[in-house]
């Protein structure tokens, strides 16, 4: 069966999009850079299907038109090691997934943009500085609230949202879009052991945001609207509160960790908890 390949203009445009970088939060690698030869460049990125070329790839949709296969809305940006990473193991790498990837990394390129300013080799960003930049982003009432108490399910989602979005990208948004802080991602800290526990962060704050979609799509968190556009909601199932609750505190004991050897100050999860039965 023949694939449906981007065009040249599609990769260009691509990975342009995203600074010629790795799409993959995680890595962030360039994947470009100079030959020996003056007039050649290494290139070591690759224009990734989200949905699979052919049938039988990975994450293949046969509702998709062909047009629609290989167009740049079905395209994400991956060097080598992290394109083959996402195609052997696609029930870990979702398409909602590897959208979330391409969105964060187009907001990374475009800040970076506006600050006229990018992390390169002579620009050097102290780990400390960053985790007390991760601890503001951490500091608000989506991580200090019972989940059952909060006053908005909606803002909360945004809260894990935003959150999300500022450890991977370095900017921390108000809820109407104004830039609060500007630092950098969790990729660009050269401490490895904190790395690694800010992305596992990372991926519990994804796994709460599954969870809270997964909960409104089966009816077991119920959010209505009342007059005034203010939230009314229910929670038919107390384990799904005792699970937010207790995955935000394991995500506020793991950055305690940090912080503890970065010097930081940290606060347990959370002020006043009590187990809802």
């Amino acid at each position: 069966m023949p694939r449906d390949d981007f065009t040249i203009d599609v990769k260009d445009t691509l990975a342009r999009r995203v600074g010629i970088r790795c799409s993959n939060p995680n890595c962030r690698q360039p994947t470009s850079g100079p030959q020996e030869d003056p007039e050649k460049s290494i290139n070591v990125g690759v224009a990734a299907h989200i949905t699979a070329a052919s049938r039988g790839g990975a994450r293949y949709d046969s509702l998709l038109s062909k047009e629609d296969r290989r167009s740049i809305e079905n395209a994400i940006w991956l060097c080598q090691t992290c394109a083959k990473l996402v195609d052997n193991d696609p029930l870990v790498y979702t398409r909602e997934l590897l959208r979330q990837w391409k969105r964060l990394s187009e907001e990374a390129a475009r800040l970076a943009i506006e600050e006229r300013q990018t992390p390169d080799t002579q620009t050097r960003i102290n780990d400390v500085d960053l985790i007390r930049f991760f601890a503001q982003c951490l500091d608000r009432p989506a991580f200090q609230d019972a989940f059952h108490q909060e006053g908005s399910m909606e803002a909360f989602d945004k809260a894990m949202e935003d959150t999300l979005t500022a450890i991977n990208t370095g900017c921390l948004r108000a809820r109407d879009g104004a830039i609060l802080s500007r630092s950098w991602g969790k990729s660009f800290l050269s401490n490895t052991k904190w790395r690694q526990q800010m992305d596992v962060i990372a991926d519990l704050l994804r796994a709460i945001r599954s969870r809270y979609e997964d909960g409104r799509l089966k009816g077991t968190i119920h959010v209505d609207k009342q007059p005034g556009d203010r939230d009314f909601y229910c929670i038919h199932d107390p384990e799904i509160a005792d699970w937010m609750d207790s995955t935000r505190s394991q995500i506020l004991q793991i950055f305690a960790e940090v912080s503890q050897e970065a010097g930081i100050a940290s606060r347990p999860f959370p002020r006043h908890h009590r187990r809802w039965r």
